[in-house]
This record gives C-alpha cells, sequence and structure tokens, in this order.
C-alpha cells in the first residue's frame, strides 16, 4: 500500500467527487455542535493530495492536514504550500488539545488496517481535540464491501488514462477486508502507453462498533447516519457510506 503511483492519478480518479457538497455537509455538521469556522483549528486526517483541506481553510479554518503517504503530501503541498501539511501515520497520532474539530473525509478510515488501528486512531484523536471538540468522518458500510465493492472489477477510460481496478473480498474476514489491484495505463507522447501498478486494501466495521469505539475512547456520539442524506441508517439498509460527528467529553483522565 505504497501509493506511490495512485498519487500520480488519484485527482483524475476523483474529478467526480463533489468535494463541495462534501465540505458543506461538513462544515454543517460542525456549526451544529457549535463552531464557527473563523480561525479555529481543523486537522484533516487522511487529507491525500489536498483538496478536502483546501477547500476547508476556504471556510475559514486553520487546517494541518495529515497523510501517511509522501507523494499525497507532496502533491497536496504543490497546490497550497501554506498550510501545514504532516506525515503521520494516523493511527499514530501525537498531539495534546491542540484542535477544535478533526475531520477524516472519503472513507479514509477504512484504508487503516485493523480494528486495533481503529481504537487508536480514534484514541488519537480525542487527545488531539480541545475539550468539546468535535470529529466527524465517513467510512465505507460493510454491505458496500461485501455487495459492492466484493470481487468485482472496474474500468475508468479517461482521455490519455486508462484504469483497470480488480478487487478481492476476503471471504471470512471479520473485517471484511478488500484487496484492491490497480493498473495504469498513461499515454505518452509519441502514443505508446506507460504502465503504472499500486495496490491498497480497505477494511469494514459496522456503525455499532464504530460508536462502540468512540465512546470507549472518552467521545459522546452526537450523530450517525447515511452519507451525506443523514438518515437513519435503518431506514437505509443499502447505503453505501455513513457518516458519525462525535463530541469530546471533559473528563479529569484520558485513556
Amino acid at each position: 500500500m505504497s501509493y506511490e503511483d495512485f498519487s500520480l492519478f488519484y485527482d483524475r480518479l476523483t474529478e467526480n467527487v463533489d468535494y463541495v457538497g462534501l465540505v458543506s455537509r461538513y462544515s454543517t455538521t460542525l456549526r451544529r455542535y457549535g463552531l464557527r469556522g473563523a480561525g479555529e483549528e481543523l486537522l484533516e486526517l487522511g487529507c491525500g493530495s489536498g483538496n478536502v483541506s483546501l477547500l476547508l481553510k476556504k471556510e475559514g479554518y486553520r487546517v494541518t492536514g495529515c497523510d501517511l503517504s509522501p507523494d499525497m503530501l507532496a502533491a497536496a503541498a504543490g497546490k497550497d504550500p501554506k498550510i501545514r501539511w504532516l506525515c503521520t501515520d494516523m493511527s499514530k497520532l501525537a498531539f495534546g488539545e491542540e484542535f477544535d474539530f478533526a475531520v477524516c473525509a472519503l472513507d479514509g478510515i477504512n484504508h487503516l488496517k485493523s480494528r486495533e488501528s481503529i481504537f487508536e486512531t480514534f484514541r488519537g484523536v480525542y487527545k488531539a481535540l480541545k475539550p468539546g471538540g468535535v470529529f466527524a468522518a465517513d467510512m465505507n458500510t460493510i454491505y458496500k464491501h461485501t455487495d459492492v465493492l466484493g470481487n468485482n472489477a472496474f474500468v475508468f477510460d479517461y482521455e490519455g488514462l486508462y484504469c483497470g481496478w480488480q478487487n478481492e473480498l476476503e471471504e471470512g474476514d471479520p473485517l471484511y477486508r478488500v484487496d484492491m489491484f490497480l493498473d495504469f495505463f498513461r499515454e505518452n507522447g509519441d502514443g505508446s502507453y506507460t504502465r503504472f501498478v499500486d495496490s491498497l486494501s480497505e477494511i469494514a466495521v459496522s456503525p455499532e462498533e464504530t460508536k462502540e469505539m468512540l465512546e470507549e475512547c472518552g467521545f459522546e456520539v452526537c450523530e450517525i447516519g447515511e452519507y451525506m442524506t443523514g438518515i437513519k441508517l435503518s431506514e437505509a439498509p443499502r447505503a453505501e457510506k455513513f457518516m458519525f460527528a462525535a463530541r469530546k467529553k471533559v473528563r479529569k483522565e484520558i485513556l
């Protein structure tokens, strides 16, 4: 899971993502719990090539973007070198009450390797937030892993770029791990193609288990529902993603 070649083409592959709508959803959630935006400190986990961070900065937040991939961060820094970009594993955060708000968009948490790493991420975010700070994230559902991604293959054909995407669902895995294998073919000036190869994997946990882990880390879960609409997951059995918002409860001891 290097993201080295993936970073070269990430923005092309996500051209259809409604980043403006996504950031609006997160900002609305933030303001619902009393945060204003102007000058407040915001941490984005798994910031990738920086598209969400840039829009959050335009909303008035003082953004810190962190990602495990130096290649993704290099792409992000090329878009705005003034944002604080940090190369760090989100499951090993070392901040202490620096942020008013933390987000992890576009199923970044699903890219972690284990339930333990998800728990450690939640615990690190708890420590990073100021008392009363809010953490919001969106995650793929188990349904998406078993019925949408599964053992399926996808093809993306852009001008000058072709991508073949093959998924393998690990049968019997309690985390519904999907391994993803990507082949990129970029057209050269002479009409030939150069091939790039990368791979990654994602895991999935239920909203109920997510809520349990957040509460164990000291959060109060304020809301959890279908991604973008916010409707109850019980009313959306085929939801492919869910989103939660959790507030850091003030307590004397931190796990």
